[in-house]
């Protein structure tokens, strides 16, 4: 698989595809220093029996997301392979909230990806990211540090304060989930 690494500094918010039938709200594009300063974030780690080239497989595989991501309803992939700085993803959510987002890194390699939302159907989030850092610790096993960053907005950014932990404690589970869907793909 052929290696790219951004020399973007920020994603680039272009005429970027998304459902024309549906409400459009943009999202504040940015690059990896996002991560340090958003109002919120949340970090999980987990080590995962399964090589990092592998695990990466599972990211490009749009229906392994809904199987271990509760909550996502279905992805789409909307630029071609080999994924690289740039590409472009719808993910639906139960309830039909669809978010855009744009890779500004997408490394297997290294083991890294990083995306922004560029928009959503709804307003809850002015800024959203996620950076997933996969280490190799042997053959078939690899660390996952991943952490989500965003800035609420509209109804819940008023009711944050009472989400604040039940969104850490999903997040969470999304890493027990990807364990235990690693494992079964082993086994």
């Amino acid at each position: 698989m052929e290696v790219r690494v951004s020399t973007l500094p920020v994603p680039s918010v272009r005429s970027t595809p998304r459902d024309e039938s549906l409400p459009f709200v943009p999202c504040r594009p940015f690059g990896p220093d996002y991560f340090e300063t958003a109002p919120v974030r949340f970090d999980n780690y987990v080590e995962l029996p399964i090589s990092r080239a592998r695990l990466f497989e599972i990211f490009a595989d749009p229906d392994s997301w809904a199987k271990w991501a509760t909550g996502i309803a279905g992805v789409e992939w909307t630029s071609p392979e080999p994924y690289a700085p740039g590409t472009t993803r719808t993910v639906t959510f139960w309830g039909g909230v669809k978010v855009y987002e744009e890779f500004f890194k997408y490394d297997v390699e290294h083991g890294e990806m990083a995306f922004c939302f560029y928009g959503t159907t709804e307003l809850i989030w002015t800024a959203f990211g996620e950076n997933y850092v996969v280490d190799e610790l042997g053959p078939d096993s690899c660390r996952l540090r991943w952490t989500v960053a965003y800035d609420p907005a509209g109804v819940f950014g008023r009711i944050h304060w009472l989400v604040k932990p039940i969104m850490a404690f999903n997040l969470w589970t999304y890493m027990v989930r990807l364990k235990r869907y690693v494992k079964r793909l082993s086994a």
